[in-house]
């Protein structure tokens, strides 16, 4: 009933403390049938929210001084326990540590600066239909193409860091890029999979016959283009993965979409 009350009160609420960028995204998403309520700072955010009862998502920048924008999230938690608000996290520097403790505090997205009105708005409606199908819940929701692209951004950040060969695992992360391009509606060819491992491609294609003999994947011919070969995590393989992905977000305290 609450909701139905509020129908015509914005439901977004918006957290920058660069006023330009404020501004133009308000604008741009005002534009786009999404009306937003603004704040150029944490503090503010506090209040709107405190306010407004009829919002339901906030997105904020992380990188803001004073209050920056894990506090805020942590804060918000806090005080909306029984309906808390769904996060949209935008940051100029994404890490990986951040977007994990992000995720414990209902983020539900990540985006990186530059960013348009446009992918705003969109990762916004996914974070209405999430609040509307979910209802209240204590547990915070992540979508699982999101949550497999932080997984994969660690591959990245430990070859970065360790600058080493000793983690290699070809046959892992190409099961992670498997299961992002099927969980993102993609499909994906043997030549791309074997040059997204990062390893020789005779290397990679000793690990996908491994991988096959294992019955976790599948080969087929691309029917748009019989020249391509196409991979997909077989039934076996999708079903472990799921398993698997379901496990490691439990124990950090999400539930994936």
């Amino acid at each position: 009933m609450q909701r139905a009350a509020a129908a015509n009160e914005p439901r977004l609420l918006l957290v920058d403390d660069e006023h330009e960028v404020l501004e133009e995204l308000s604008e741009g998403l005002d534009a786009l049938g999404i009306p937003s309520r603004t704040a150029s700072s944490a503090a503010e955010a506090l209040e709107i929210v405190q306010r407004f009862p009829a919002l339901d998502v906030v997105v904020t920048d992380l990188q803001m001084p004073q209050i920056d924008g894990i506090e805020l999230l942590q804060k918000l938690a806090a005080r909306r326990r029984a309906r808390p608000l769904a996060a949209i996290v935008i940051s100029g520097r994404a890490a990986l540590d951040r977007a994990v403790a992000a995720l414990r505090l209902h983020a539900v997205d990540f985006l990186q600066k530059p960013l348009t009105p446009e992918e705003v708005a969109l990762a916004v409606r996914r974070a209405f239909s999430i609040v509307e199908d979910s209802g209240p819940q204590d547990t915070p929701m992540q979508s699982r193409p999101r949550y497999l692209e932080a997984l994969i951004a660690a591959r990245s950040d430990r070859q970065a860091l360790f600058k080493t060969e000793l983690f290699a695992d070809p046959a892992w992360d190409m099961l992670l890029d498997l299961a992002l391009s099927e969980a993102s509606g993609r499909r994906i060819s043997v030549t791309s999979l074997c040059i997204a491992s990062g390893v020789p491609t005779t290397t990679a294609l000793r690990r996908l016959d491994d991988l096959q003999a294992a019955g976790l994947i599948e080969r087929m011919p691309d029917d748009r283009d019989r020249r391509r070969i196409l991979v997909q995590l077989s039934d076996d393989g999708r079903q472990r993965m799921h398993a698997f992905l379901d496990r490691q977000a439990a124990r950090i305290g999400i539930r994936l979409d």
